[in-house]
């Protein structure tokens, strides 16, 4: 994101309420050092005060994020933008983070040796898809992006080439498969990203999970139906188990993602590892299941 930006938008909508850093930090409860640090861009507001910043100047969160006015037949799209930006965001930091914690650790602690060791770990490939835990500030700006159904996100990291990232779609009602479907997107004639994220984000009020696919500046947005000719489907209970951990990617199969549950009476919702283990068990129990697999095809 662009922190002078954001912050340049941050002063003129509090000037034009004809308001100083002052007043806007008392309302805050804060110091206006933090406000002139946010305005010129020095530092982002902590994720805690956005909502309450932004009713304050007026504005929504996506045009504070995107640090501009959005036409209404824009939201949409700069909703997407701002999730996968936030994202990056953080990955970015986290990198920067680990990178600094590594040179100080090797500096203070380790030998020649233990450094060489360490060099040839960074330089092993690694190919793998993990959650974004859900205390992080990505997740939480998603969840204040998304409403109240949240979004689960997912990064990933290769270092091979590969054709395709194809997620698979598999619809069960009462423990039996009623549809599938698939959706991908397609790198033969361009590199393939070496890292990305996957978002997946239920909205039970329009009956839909929207999905989005980013990489290296690609991305793939759309979106699926639940509970297509149910009645009364605003009253089930919705649910969901996903991967809990960093997932070694094997290419060319279909592995595990998220499991979307919706039942008008008692769930049943077991992690994901026992979702597929037992899976018509799991099904029968549950009237409409949704499950999502990824696929990275070379």
């Amino acid at each position: 994101m662009d922190l002078i930006k954001i912050g340049k938008y941050i002063a003129s909508k509090r000037k034009s309420l004809g308001m100083t850093q002052k007043q806007l930090a008392e309302k805050l409860g804060m110091s206006d050092k933090s406000v002139s640090k946010w305005e010129r861009g020095v530092c982002l507001p902590d994720v805690s005060v956005y909502k309450e910043l932004c009713s304050i100047l007026g504005i929504s969160l996506n045009e504070f994020l995107a640090g501009e006015d959005i036409a209404q037949e824009n939201l949409i799209q700069k909703s997407e933008t701002n999730i996968i930006e936030v994202i990056k965001d953080n990955i970015n930091k986290e990198k920067c983070l680990k990178v600094m914690k590594y040179i100080l650790l090797v500096i203070s602690i380790f030998a020649l040796s233990v450094l060489g060791f360490a060099i040839y770990r960074l330089k092993k490939p690694q190919n793998y898809i993990s959650p974004v835990a859900k205390d992080s500030i990505e997740i939480q700006t998603a969840e204040l992006l998304t409403g109240p159904d949240g979004a689960f996100v997912y990064k990933f990291i290769t270092t091979d080439e590969y054709k395709k990232l194809r997620l698979h779609i598999y619809r069960y009602e009462s423990g039996k498969l009623i549809d599938q479907d698939k959706v991908e997107m397609g790198f033969e004639d361009i590199s393939s990203p070496q890292s990305g994220e996957i978002v997946m984000v239920p909205d039970f009020n329009n009956y839909i999970i929207k999905l989005i696919i980013s990489g290296d500046g690609n991305k793939l947005s759309t979106e699926f139906p639940v509970l297509e000719n149910v009645e009364d489907k605003e009253y089930y209970g919705r649910a969901a188990t996903e991967i809990k951990n960093v997932v070694d990617i094997k290419y060319n199969k279909q592995q595990p993602l998220i499991a979307f549950v919706y039942d008008n009476d008692e769930m049943n919702v077991p992690t994901l590892d026992n979702f597929i283990n037992s899976q018509t068990d799991f099904l029968s129990k549950n009237d409409y299941v949704y499950y999502v697999a990824f696929e990275f095809c070379k």
